[in-house]
Order: C-alpha cells, then sequence, then structure tokens
C-alpha cells in the first residue's frame, strides 16, 4: 500500500535547547515543514527578542539538508507579554502564536499562571492581532483525579473564554477527552491539534501490563472511550483538527527514574504511528487533511506543494532504534517502535 501525502506540519512540538536541540531537530527536520515550536524552556521564552534568539539557534542546529524546514516560535504567556509584545509578536514573521501553561500542570510551566482570565489585556491584544492562542488545558486542583483534570479546565476556563471573547483564535493543544473534542465543535473560534500517542494508546498500555514511564505525558492519555473519540474525529476531515506531536523529549535518567518526566518523544516514528491509526480505522484517505493541510490553514499557511511518500510494509521489517543518544551519551526512548516497522516514508 502506497500513499502520496503533501508534506506534513507539526504544529506542536517540544525542542528543547543546548545538546538536546542538536540531538532531536534533525528528526522534525526530516519529515515536517513547518514545526510550531513551544516555549518551556528555562527561562521561558516570553518576550520577542529572545524568541528570534532561539529561533536562530533552531536553524543552525539543523544538521539535514531540509530546506524547506521552518521552524516557527511562540511566546510563553506571562505578565511579561503585554500588549505592546503582542503587536510585535505579531509583526515579528515568526511567531505562530502564544501560549497558556497553568502553573504546575506540566514540564518547566511554573512560570504559567492561575487563570486565563488574570491576561485579559494580552488576550484583548492577541484577538485585535489575530494572534492564536494556544492552551494546555489542564487543571492543578489536587482534589481532581488526574483523568479528570482537562474537562475541569475546559469547562471552567477555556469555555467561558470562547463565549466571552469570540473574536480571540484558540487552538486546544494536544486534546485527550471527549470533551475537548466537542468544545472545539462548540466554538466557530476554537481549533484542536492531536497527538500521535493520544490516537494509538489508552491508559491500560501504562499500567496493565507492568508500569511503562516511557508512555507518562502531560495530559495523561485517558480511556479507551476518549481515545475512541479522538480517532473518530481525527479521521472525520472535519478541519478543525489536526497534528500537533507534543514531541517531547526526557533523558532516561529522568524518565525511568522513581519521579518521571512528562513527555514523549515521538518526532522519529509519530507519522507512522498517525498512519497506522488511520489504517486501522479505514480512513487513510483523510490522513492528509489531518496532517497536511487542516492545521496548514488554521494557521494561514497553504498546505506544501511537497509530497511525502507513505508505505505500508505487508510484514513488517527488522525493529528500527528505539534509543535516541546524544552528544554526551544521554539516551532517549523513541515511540512507535512497532508502527516504524511497518511503514516507510520517503521525501518525493
Amino acid at each position: 500500500m502506497i500513499l502520496d501525502i503533501p508534506v506534513p506540519d507539526d504544529w506542536h512540538v517540544h525542542l528543547r535547547d543546548d545538546e538536546m536541540l542538536a540531538a532531536v531537530v534533525d528528526h522534525s527536520a526530516a519529515w515536517f515543514r513547518f514545526a510550531l515550536v513551544m516555549p518551556n524552556l528555562t527561562p521561558p521564552i516570553a518576550s520577542v527578542a529572545h524568541a528570534i534568539e532561539y529561533h536562530e539557534r533552531i536553524v543552525a542546529a539543523v544538521g539535514i539538508d531540509a530546506p524547506a524546514f521552518s521552524p516557527l516560535m511562540t511566546l510563553y504567556l506571562t505578565p511579561a507579554v503585554t500588549p505592546a509584545e503582542v503587536r510585535a509578536a505579531a509583526d515579528s514573521g515568526v511567531i505562530g502564536g502564544i501560549k497558556f501553561y497553568p502553573a504546575g500542570a506540566t514540564t518547566n510551566s511554573d512560570a504559567g499562571g492561575t487563570s486565563l482570565r488574570d491576561f485579559m489585556p494580552a488576550l484583548e491584544a492577541m484577538a485585535e492581532a489575530r494572534m492564536p492562542l494556544l492552551v494546555h488545558a489542564e487543571s492543578t486542583d489536587p482534589a481532581l483525579d488526574i483523568f479528570d483534570r482537562e474537562a475541569a479546565f475546559l469547562e471552567s476556563e477555556v469555555g467561558p473564554l470562547l463565549a466571552q471573547m469570540p473574536e480571540l483564535s484558540v487552538t486546544v493543544e494536544h486534546i485527550s477527552t471527549s470533551t475537548g473534542i466537542e468544545m472545539v465543535k462548540q466554538f466557530d473560534q476554537a481549533w484542536g491539534s492531536i497527538t500521535p500517542h493520544h490516537l494509538s494508546c489508552e491508559r491500560s498500555d501504562i499500567l496493565a501490563n507492568g508500569l511503562r514511564p516511557e508512555l507518562y505525558c502531560k495530559p495523561v492519555i485517558n480511556s479507551a472511550e476518549h481515545r475512541r473519540a479522538l480517532v473518530a474525529a481525527a479521521t472525520s476531515g472535519n478541519p478543525k483538527f489536526f497534528l500537533g506531536t507534543d514531541s517531547a523529549p526526557h533523558p532516561l535518567s529522568q524518565k525511568e527514574a522513581r519521579v518521571a518526566k512528562a513527555g514523549i518523544f515521538n518526532a522519529p516514528y509519530g507519522l507512522h504511528v498517525t498512519a497506522e491509526v488511520f489504517h486501522q480505522a479505514g480512513a487513510l484517505d483523510q490522513l492528509a487533511a489531518f496532517t497536511s493541510s487542516n492545521g496548514a490553514i488554521r494557521y494561514g499557511r497553504s498546505p506544501s506543494k511537497d509530497c511525502l511518500r507513505l508505505e505500508r510494509l505487508d510484514e513488517p521489517g527488522t525493529d528500527p532504534a528505539d534509543l535516541l543518544t546524544t552528544a554526551s551519551g544521554q539516551q532517549v526512548r523513541l515511540f512507535g517502535v512497532a508502527e516504524a516497522a511497518r511503514w516507510t516514508l520517503t521525501r518525493l
């Protein structure tokens, strides 16, 4: 089985910095045209000047011949992101959105806020400048069950904001629940990114046959019922849903530890996983929309005119690498090895 699609885009990726950036960036550049890069470094990327500097480091770190690869930057929504900074971001040409993190929800989120309502001047400036708001939708209330925290944040924070500000464009990032799917459908100005791991896994995969820390991410992989809702949305052709890998590398010393870091490194094989999900759903005819068109249109771009060829093998080939090693010898576990043995990808 052979399928040609426009070169995909990744509308949510963590490239980290320094040594880790150098180790992982080529895996995104190999398969994606645009990569919307998250700002949760330490310190956070909260100014246009810092975003431009980070952009330059990313471009310099690309080691393969990938002339079409274009990182788009994001700002971390903190009190430093004033209306003037929002306007500068909109004029910069390299910033694709501004990201809200609930403080303490995920990796390097301590600089985040407690409520979207605390940032109304910046949000009003974003609406005026047509700058997208990207939301990590997850409550940090310790009284809430971890599997209910996305729905709770959507209902208490995102829904009211969407109702109050119909002119503000919002992406609900890495949707993990049917609540997220339904909210994106409800509001005209809302879109949603979905990851390969939320499409392909359910919480039993993490817990049922021995704890698998490599599948720990935020928001957490949820139930089989929620996974079915995500697959249905992704494969439906609905233009409001698109691929954002949320690829987030951590060394094994932090992933396979007493307190594991949240994040799944799927940049090398995320497209293989997504293709297999669509194949199993009988929806390969919708793969190009999800990976290559919907997100591009949402962020004001045309789909790529270049193509990527995907071929599904009748029998799995040799298992590909399951570990990446950085220059100093740190190892990162790769997600999607089984699917990568089933699919081959080729730039045309």
